[in-house]
């Protein structure tokens, strides 16, 4: 028989508890009270497997008493001590929170039986519990591995570190656990969660060599070159669930931070473009204001000149009949306008080349 089962006997009738005693100290650990004061939490700090509890001691909250070790984790089997065999009596003791009962006069054989048959139901529940357990953790671990997927999916499409620090908050909150985050990046660093002169941001500012996990009490502190968390209110450091939210949120601190290089990237990217196309249209607008400089000087000129060659026709054709020297005068007024309209040609070679150099410009920036 298993030694480490712990039985507990409440009995004020001390033959009785004699009588049982005897029949189980070979085997098993047996303490006994027999009296109803502070029953409840001598009972609980005793944590039995199995009580044997007369329900008929007076002052002895038995309901309730029943309702506690019923509560233990796990749970302890309870056996009433009756001298009734009668419908009524079992139907008491089972509705008062008992799972079987013995009858006196105490028979051995019937002791040990019941007994066993008890520590086979504690066997059982245990094997239910741990199945239980098992099959919780294999949930929650299977919900936070999809927090996990879900944040790595949210973050590829953050445009800025407000989204990111939202969707890196969410994901932490959804595992209950309270949290301050800093990001730090060109622009100096931001704090989410607690102020920027807090003493949660001060710690988180204090990144130093390989401190990448830093555990006090129920807080972690995990840090990356780039990003500072500081998990609060998590579960107690030995629980299974601890350890895997420490694993987790490590996972998403190096993909936040990860994110974080690539937004960093992005933006100066972003911001080269903006100031690269700023150039390019200062360029152009100083191009737009040479061609309308130039062309209104060369419009100015031309129409001085078309307005003196109006003159000199006028003065040509005064004379009705034309000599040799008449048409001859007038050939070269006719020629120097002429000479003059050609020098839009050179205007014209001027505006192409700047505006080509304005499309490599921008088609550049285009490629980048």
């Amino acid at each position: 028989m298993p030694d480490s089962i712990k039985i507990l006997l409440v009995e004020h009738e001390e033959q009785d508890i004699a009588l049982l005693e005897q029949m189980l100290n070979n085997g098993y650990i047996v303490s006994s009270l027999d009296d109803s004061s502070n029953i409840i939490k001598r009972a609980v700090t005793i944590h039995p497997d199995i009580a044997i509890i007369n329900p008929t001691m007076q002052g002895l909250p038995t309901k309730i008493l029943c309702s506690k070790l019923k509560s233990l984790q796990p749970p302890s089997h309870v056996l009433f001590l009756s001298s009734d065999n009668t419908t009524e009596s079992c139907t008491r003791a089972y509705s008062q929170g008992a799972d079987d009962y013995l009858l006196k006069p105490f028979n051995p054989i019937e002791v040990h039986e019941k007994i066993q048959i008890s520590i086979q139901n504690i066997e059982i529940q245990k094997q239910l519990i741990k199945a239980s357990d098992t099959a919780r953790i294999a949930i929650e671990n299977s919900f936070e591995l999809g927090t996990i997927i879900t944040f790595m999916e949210a973050i590829g499409g953050c445009e800025d570190f407000d989204e990111l620090s939202m969707a890196f908050c969410n994901a932490v909150e959804d595992f209950d656990v309270n949290l301050s985050l800093q990001i730090r990046c060109n622009d100096g660093a931001l704090n989410f969660r607690c102020a920027n002169d807090s003493l949660e941001a001060v710690i988180l500012g204090e990144f130093k060599g390989n401190a990448k996990i830093i555990e006090h009490a129920n807080k972690i502190i995990i840090h990356h070159d780039n990003i500072s968390v500081l998990l609060k209110d998590l579960p107690p450091c030995d629980s299974m669930k601890y350890g895997r939210l420490k694993d987790h949120t490590n996972i998403m601190v190096n993909s936040a931070g990860a994110r974080i290089v690539s937004l960093g990237l992005q933006m100066e990217l972003a911001e080269r473009k903006e100031q690269d196309i700023e150039l390019a249209l200062q360029k152009a607008a100083k191009i737009k204001n040479l061609f309308k400089t130039t062309f209104s000087e060369h419009q100015k000129t031309t129409n001085t000149r078309i307005a003196e060659l109006e003159q000199q026709m006028e003065s040509v054709f005064i004379s009705l009949s034309l000599d040799y020297q008449q048409e001859e005068l007038l050939l070269k007024s006719m020629h120097s306008l002429l000479s003059e309209f050609s020098d839009s040609t050179a205007l014209q070679v001027m505006m192409n080349k700047n505006i080509d150099e304005l499309l490599t410009d921008m088609n550049q920036l285009q490629g980048d």
